[in-house]
């Protein structure tokens, strides 16, 4: 191959890997990268999962001869050196397992091959994933600096709205589509070291196939996908299909602990790319600080905790207090062991159905009628008084952001 300083191969190496690990999430399967004389140069996560062939093969960085001659006497490596499209490799010993496999190469020499530790074929989804990876594998493994592409630094200058953005935005191509903002940010705050990593790889893959019309670049502890679409495509459909494409990628049972997404509303103009920016970053704020709030998220998803986020904390900024009915029920409970609390909670959360409410907490009408007076003696709540309800049900829905 060519030849590089240290520091730019430590970061090939490094960037190995990553796309690797990004396919082996996106597929579920332990993948090895090995280079045109079979020398192992990077490998996935899960390899506990992969056979003994494989295993080995990592450990002594290189694949058995034994493995080697037998997949070229079957005719595998030259079936799979011809094939542009990702080929399933029967067992080649009775311990091991079958494999998919695709040639890495992209406008240029071959470079090496993608195996993929596989039961059955790929499905065509999982076919086009394998091969997106091959072919950012064989690009990173043709570039002979670490330097980050044009594109990504333009698209940085969009998004963050600099004096070179509408130059960067005419080279993207943005003036002549509509597009909708994909965001994808830890599923807890930066200062979480346990979640601080955002997984930009698999999505760079995963809208290879999903959207190709994509354009990618991380910054700070997100990462961004704008979404092209036609200029002509409705503003409803274009999100709707943005916030599908956001679930097929979160409904990964790999992603699902570590990643939450935001989905913008449909952009007509580059220039109001910055401002959805940070619409999707109060979005992803309000996902990292509160585990209820959807993984997958617009705005319209999330909109009653953002007001209720804002209340509480100007309440908090100003050292004030609400008065209702909520603490001095609280307290009578914690005192006396009651569920006045709780009854006055199910009660609201049907309308003053009373029978209703009575069924959900499991007990006779008028045992619930007789805590309702109780809840009016203790507190003084009056359930007629349309101002004390609403302030009652809003003290409730705070106290359930703690």
């Amino acid at each position: 191959m060519f030849q590089q300083d240290p520091d730019a191969a430590a970061g090939q190496r490094e960037d190995l890997f990553s796309i690797i690990d990004a396919a082996g999430e996106l597929l579920n399967v332990p993948i090895v990268l090995e280079d045109t004389e079979f020398r192992v140069l990077a490998w996935s996560k899960g390899q506990q999962a992969a056979d003994e062939e494989r295993v080995s093969g990592i450990l002594e960085r290189q694949a058995q001869p034994w493995l080697i001659e037998v997949l070229r006497s079957r005719g595998d490596i030259a079936r799979l050196t011809s094939s542009p499209e990702p080929v399933f490799l029967e067992p080649a010993s009775d311990r091991a397992r079958p494999r998919m496999a695709c040639r890495v190469q992209h406008d240029g020499p071959h470079l090496g091959y993608l195996w993929a530790s596989a039961e059955t074929p790929f499905d065509p989804q999982q076919t086009a994933h394998l091969r997106a990876a091959a072919q950012a594998i064989a690009v990173r493994m043709s570039r002979t600096g670490g330097q980050g592409t044009t594109e990504q630094d333009d698209l940085k200058a969009v998004l963050l709205g600099t004096a070179t953005a509408d130059q960067a935005a005419v080279r993207l191509g943005l003036p002549a589509a509509k597009a909708t903002l994909l965001a994808a940010a830890p599923s807890r705050p930066a200062h979480d070291a346990a979640f601080t990593e955002t997984p930009s790889d698999v999505l760079r893959l995963y809208l290879t196939t999903a959207h190709p019309r994509s354009l990618i670049a991380p910054h700070d502890h997100a990462t961004y996908a704008v979404l092209l679409w036609p200029a002509s495509t409705d503003d409803a459909e274009a999100k709707t299909r943005s916030t599908k494409i956001a679930r097929d990628l979160w409904d990964r049972a790999t992603l699902r602990a570590r990643i939450v997404l935001a989905v913008s509303a449909a952009i007509g103009e580059p220039g109001r790319i910055p401002s959805a920016r940070s619409h999707v970053d109060r979005i992803t704020g309000l996902q990292q600080q509160y585990p209820t709030a959807p993984r997958v998220a617009s705005f319209e998803d999330v909109q009653l905790l953002h007001a209720l986020s804002r209340l509480r904390g100007a309440l908090r900024q100003d050292d004030e207090l609400l008065s209702s009915a909520v603490p001095l029920l609280e307290r009578h409970d914690r005192q006396q062991h009651t569920q006045l609390l709780a009854t006055l909670r199910c009660y609201l959360d049907h309308f003053g159905d009373t029978n209703a409410a009575a069924t959900q907490m499991h007990v006779h009408p008028n045992t619930f009628r007789y805590r309702l007076q109780r809840i009016r003696e203790v507190s003084g709540f009056d359930p007629h008084d349309a101002e004390t309800r609403f302030l009652t049900e809003l003290h409730l829905r705070l106290r359930d952001l703690d």
